[in-house]
């Protein structure tokens, strides 16, 4: 068991997707008081109920301040408090050159990865502020923070700005105890990461079956992550083993180096 989790308060959103679900499961097998927090709500629902226990889900739009303010209340109400907060809740891009983005496309991602997040982790840090405790906040950001690929301009836009805002919180909030990280995953099973491939594999003339094999090659470990994987690395990150653990960006990439 990670020490630190057992019986902490920990909101996660995007939590009925592929790595949220997987990181709440993994959150509750280590004791922690989790809230499944999702724009679909029944989907939460159902992620909250075969966890069990204590889990509970809800809907919230946390690109809207009272939605992210949602998510934390949802916290505080089931368990008295928050301790942790996941900001995980992310949509891919359209794959396309940048001459030949829409405007609307634009808005939709960074209304979702950079306005959800700041607006997630501005409900947060009011909560854990007011308690007194400390606490932690971990963004979900991506490999695509930290380098660049033809067609997705945008959605790694969106993920540098996670990593660049979380590198400025964590500035703000040291001195109330307050650790603040981002996890970078690279390629994971997950249906993001299929309609990615698909839509790749369509620009580069090469189909998504021939893309996946690329990319399977162009890892070092030869294969995508699965869920779980990300999950054991968000589970650390916010629990008491790494206490000194602040202001990083941990990728979880099978060996892609993007620097």
């Amino acid at each position: 068991m990670l020490a630190g989790l057992s019986g902490r308060s920990v909101v996660v959103t995007g939590g009925a997707g592929a790595i949220g679900s997987a990181v709440s499961r993994r959150l509750a097998a280590e004791g922690a008081l989790v809230v499944v927090a999702d724009l679909d709500d029944a989907a939460a629902g159902t992620v909250a109920r075969a966890i069990g226990g204590d889990a509970v889900g809800v809907g919230v739009d946390i690109t809207t301040p009272a939605g992210a303010q949602a998510s934390v209340d949802a916290a505080v109400q089931a368990f008295g408090k928050l301790d942790h907060y996941h900001a995980n809740a992310g949509v891919e891009c359209m794959v396309r050159p940048v001459a030949d983005f829409d405007p609307a496309d634009y808005h939709r991602v960074f209304a979702v990865n950079v306005l959800g997040a700041f607006l997630s982790a501005q409900a947060a840090v009011r909560q854990l502020v007011a308690q007194g405790n400390g606490g932690s906040i971990l963004f979900t950001a991506s490999i695509a923070a930290l380098m660049g690929a033809g067609g997705t301009a945008i959605y790694n836009a969106s993920k540098h700005a996670v990593h660049g805002m979380a590198r400025c919180l964590s500035l703000e909030v040291a001195g109330a105890g307050i650790r603040v990280n981002t996890l970078a995953p690279g390629v994971v099973e997950s249906r993001m990461m299929d309609s990615l491939g698909a839509g790749l594999g369509t620009l580069a003339g090469v189909g998504e079956t021939a893309f996946r094999g690329g990319m399977e090659r162009a890892v070092p470990l030869g294969r995508y992550a699965t869920p779980a994987e990300i999950a054991a690395a968000a589970a650390w990150i916010l629990s008491d083993e790494v206490p000194y653990l602040h202001n990083e960006c941990i990728t979880v990439s099978g060996g892609i180096a993007p620097y």
